[in-house]
């Protein structure tokens, strides 16, 4: 009760005589006593008869809301639970006429207040009715009772009317089974629109607590809202226009504006004006209020829609209905982001699909456009080999050797690519015949024999006569087999290779199996899919173009086949590929009646060609002279040699390209070809080369880990090197050089480039280490002049690193005699982190202890040639020769060896360091590039402290 329905103090304290009968109670009891009823048909509360006062007694000591309805005239008298049921009814309602009071509800209520005053009590459950209590009609539900009572006389007097409001609950039911039918119907959304408009369905069959719903789509630009869906209103009303202009100062009916700049639900509380015309809901009344919410997708600040969602007009709007409205809101933003995630998959789909149509067309036409080209290559290069009248010379014979190879091995790539493009786009068709499919496997697999056995492996042929002919096309029978007899070859290194081909149930089995490497599990899902390669497999070769397999079970499943493998790491793998006999299963007009057995010659000559280029050649080690016929080329490269020739490591898995460039470079220098990465770099190791040229993509170790191996290095770590690639473009230039390469060399490359190259690199080299060689002389001559004369010590007593006055002396001959070297000069500022803390908790021999230890971690990343001092204190300093792109990994060698050392040492205090560096520019003096450095440590250090 609110403090305007409750009756004066004086009026209560001033109670008639003759109520003292009404004890207890609150304050409706006190209400009771202080009313005129003398002016009701009631008469004076003293000339009540007994049963009237003893069931307002009952009634005013009960906790539960309870009415009476008493006499001729249904005078209404009500507890304290009961009053707040009347609302702003009351206290008028207290001694009104019950009927009266709740003719709102009457239609509800009527017939079972008949039956209890004809004698029969009338029980109503969770009724829903319409009460005008705060001056609307509002939707309310309860659980009732009517009862009589009798008087003095045993007639019926009066009504017992104990009431259970439950509109709470019951709202909250309904509420529930809404946003429960709404997550249902928006889940499988596939679309934006189908979201909105699932949403707005949903809310046409609820619309009992949402009569009316708007749903406005931002545009990317954010500068205007367009309706993607309405329920309660037509589209293109004044309340529902089709678009909005959200730019400052445009007219809007709905403050869409405001939900999108501050993202917070905006409430609308002039609707009468807004809906002026309009029916709007399933009541005759319209709505009075409505509220704008924002549609927000995860991680982004500005929602991507707004929902204008009206108030049922016999509801009041409180924080329980403002919740339910938020948590529409949030199952719309759901299904909103839900159908946008899938738009987005879907669009990418389609866009990825249009890419492979297009990739597949393409490598269609370029297939045939690259065939003839290579059939005029070939030709002519065949007949040359063939030329019996004028024999050719050795080397030049080879050169040709080495160029019809490869257009062999060109033309089985363009092939593939051609089947493989006919099979996508439904284009190839098979010609299934029947044939000796034993004899035929058996030859094909024997064509490989000598290149299995050249590899040091073993081949098992197991092709006994089969019952009957298998129809097949022969021609992608043999690319089946020798696709996976290749595959094989090429990732076995030990033991060897087996073919197998048996019927039985009216199948025949082929198996091909190895003792490889084998296959991981988790490979398995992909390893069919088109141009996939299982990530750092061992192989013999990293060329490829990763088609062979999904090529096999594309022509597999154009026989009606089955393809299986079995894997296991280490152990080997064996495809087994299985083809149903008969030829019922097959297409009729595709179907030949031919017996004859053509030989696989050519698929076979041209898999074998690409085998053996895997293996290592016998002219890998050529001799100096082995370039006499290389002519104008080869004269490039010959030098007037004064002393030992330049040794070159030259690592590629191609053994063609091998060949190749070793007889470019071999007229000047002594070329060690290796076939991979690894091999490259323990030849290194094992005997420094004076320059390495590597390619990039080989098996085991790749070009990029060579690098970075052999800079790890101390003894290789200044060695030249340059990188051929096939990979084209600035922009694997650039990530070639960022490597650590000193060159960069893309495939196909001209001789003479090549050659100029490698000789500018290695002079440049020879004059890098002379010049180092000056450096070194020149300090040792100052530091021999130290110790002749003490007053010019360079050297610190505790490091035996060079002290401050010995960086200043020799750091500025440094610079000079290095000022015309093509490498930066990089000076390092180390500071050693936490040294007076150390001082002061384990004393001054543990800080000396920390000092040589930061020494010895500078001395075992850096070179001997390089520049190390320690400035005084926990302040240490390096002026090296190296590139700028090496400075992060240096610092990070040297934080790695302290931590080595804080373990190897057991120290009961971390040894850490803050490091900075700074490249020496044209001109600048030692000072400033000193206070460069010292800056950028201490940025890192703040940067460090700071996380």
């Amino acid at each position: 009760m609110n403090a305007d329905s409750q009756p004066p103090a004086d009026t209560l304290a001033a109670l008639p005589a003759g109520s003292d009968w009404l004890i207890g109670g609150g304050q409706m009891a006190k209400l009771i006593k202080s009313m005129d009823w003398s002016r009701t048909p009631l008469g004076p509360i003293e000339s009540w008869p007994q049963s009237l006062r003893t069931v307002v007694s009952l009634a005013q000591a009960s906790n539960s809301p309870i009415s009476l309805a008493w006499g001729p005239f249904h005078i209404q008298i009500y507890n304290d639970g009961y009053w707040p049921i009347c609302g702003d009814k009351h206290p008028t309602s207290m001694g009104q006429d019950f009927r009266e009071c709740w003719a709102a509800p009457w239609p509800v209520i009527g017939e079972a207040y008949a039956s209890a005053c004809a004698g029969k009590t009338a029980y109503l459950e969770n009724m829903r009715m319409f009460l005008d209590r705060y001056g609307f009609l509002e939707e309310t539900w309860f659980t009732f009772s009517f009862s009589p009572i009798t008087d003095e006389s045993g007639n019926i007097a009066g009504l017992f009317h104990p009431v259970t409001e439950l509109t709470s609950q019951s709202l909250s039911e309904r509420r529930t089974k809404t946003l429960r039918d709404l997550s249902a119907a928006t889940s499988k959304s596939k679309a934006v629109q189908e979201a909105f408009d699932a949403s707005a369905h949903l809310f046409g069959e609820s619309n009992l607590d949402v009569p009316f719903a708007l749903f406005y789509l931002m545009d990317e630009a954010g500068r205007s809202a367009r309706l993607a869906s309405q329920v309660g209103l037509s589209a293109g009303t004044p309340a529902s226009p089709i678009q909005i202009d959200l730019d400052p100062g445009s007219p809007q009916h709905w403050p869409i504006r405001e939900v999108v700049l501050t993202g917070l639900s905006q409430p609308i509380d002039d609707l009468a004006v807004r809906l002026t015309g309009m029916k709007v809901g399933p009541y005759p009344e319209q709505p009075g209020f409505a509220i704008a919410l924002p549609i927000t997708l995860p991680g982004q600040e500005r929602p991507a829609a707004v929902m204008v969602a009206g108030i049922s007009a016999r509801l009041r709007m409180n924080d329980s209905y403002r919740a339910f409205l938020e948590l529409i809101a949030a199952s719309v933003s759901t299904a909103f982001a839900s159908a946008r995630a899938y738009e987005d998959e879907r669009h990418k789909s389609e866009t990825l699909a249009a890419l492979d149509r297009a990739k597949m067309l393409f490598f269609s036409n370029v297939s045939h456009e690259l065939r003839t080209p290579l059939t005029l290559m070939l030709g002519p290069l065949a007949d040359e080999l063939a030329e019996q009248q004028q024999p050719l010379p050795q080397a030049r014979r080879e050169r040709i050797q080495i160029a019809h190879r490869n257009s062999l091995r060109l033309l089985k790539l363009v092939n593939n690519l051609l089947d493989f493009s006919r099979i996508e786009s439904g284009r190839e068709q098979a010609l299934f015949e029947p044939t000796d499919l034993a004899t035929l496997t058996a030859e094909l697999a024997s064509g490989f024999r000598s290149a299995i056995e050249r590899g040091g492996l073993t081949l098992t042929v197991d092709c006994p006569p089969l019952p009957e002919p298998v129809y097949i096309d022969r021609e992608m029978w043999e690319k089946i087999v020798l696709n996976l007899l290749s595959n094989a070859f090429k990732h076995t290194f030990h033991g060897g290779i087996g073919v197998h081909l048996a019927a039985s149930e009216g199948v025949v089995r082929l198996t091909v199996e190895d003792s490889g490497v084998g296959i991981a599990a988790a490979e398995f899902p992909t390893l069919f899919e088109r141009f996939r390669r299982v990530k750092g497999a061992a192989s013999r070769t990293h060329e490829g173009t990763g088609i062979g397999l999904s090529l096999v079970r594309e022509l597999v499943l154009l026989h009606a086949g089955t393809i299986e493998v079995e894997s296991e790491l280490s152990k080997g793998s064996r495809f087994r590929v299985t083809l149903p006999i008969g030829s019922a299963h097959l297409p009729a007009d595709q179907i030949a009646g031919t017996t004859d057995l053509q030989a696989p010659e050519h698929h076979s000559r041209a898999f074998l060609q690409e085998a053996l280029q895997w293996l290592p050649l016998e002219s890998d080690s050529l001799a100096a002279g082995g370039c006499e016929e290389l002519g104008p080329i080869a004269a490039v490269a010959s030098t007037e040699q004064i002393g030992p020739r330049p040794r070159i490591l030259w690592a590629d898995d191609n053994a063609d390209m091998r060949l190749y460039v070793q007889r470019l470079l071999s007229s000047s220098y002594d070329v060690q070809a290796v076939p991979d990465g690894l091999a490259a770099l323990e030849a290194a190791r094992d005997q420094l080369p004076d320059l390495v040229l590597t390619d990039v993509m080989m098996p085991r170790l790749d070009g990029f880990g060579l690098i970075k191996a052999l800079r790890a290095d101390e003894r290789t770590r200044q060695l030249p090197v340059i990188l051929l690639s096939a990979r084209a473009g600035e922009e694997a230039a650039a990530e070639g050089l960022e490597a650590g390469a000193d060159d960069y060399l893309i495939k196909p490359f001209s001789a003479r480039d090549l050659i100029v190259r490698v000789r500018t690199h290695i002079e440049r080299a020879k004059t890098h280490g002379e010049r180092m060689e000056a450096v070194q002389r020149r300090v040792a001559a100052v530091e021999e002049s130290s110790v002749r004369n003490k007053r010019l010590l360079l050297i610190d007593e505790l490091t035996k690193l060079h002290n401050r006055r010995g960086f200043f002396v020799l750091g500025e001959s440094f610079l000079r005699f290095l000022s015309r070297d093509q490498q930066q000069k990089i000076l390092f500022f180390f500071d050693l982190d936490n040294l007076k803390n150390i001082n002061d908790q384990f004393g001054h021999t543990a800080g000396d202890d920390a000092i040589c230890a930061m020494a010895t971690a500078l001395k075992g990343t850096f070179r001997d040639s390089d520049l190390i001092a320690r400035l005084g204190g926990d302040e240490f300093v390096v002026l090296a020769s190296m590139r700028a792109s090496e400075v992060e990994a240096v610092g990070a060698r040297v934080r790695a060896r302290l931590k080595v050392l804080n373990a190897t040492d057991n120290l009961p205090y971390p040894l850490e360091t803050s490091v900075g560096a700074a490249e020496h520019a044209s001109n600048e003096s030692l000072d400033m590039l000193l206070a460069r450095a010292d800056e950028a440590m201490y940025t890192d250090k703040r940067t460090r402290n700071r996380s």
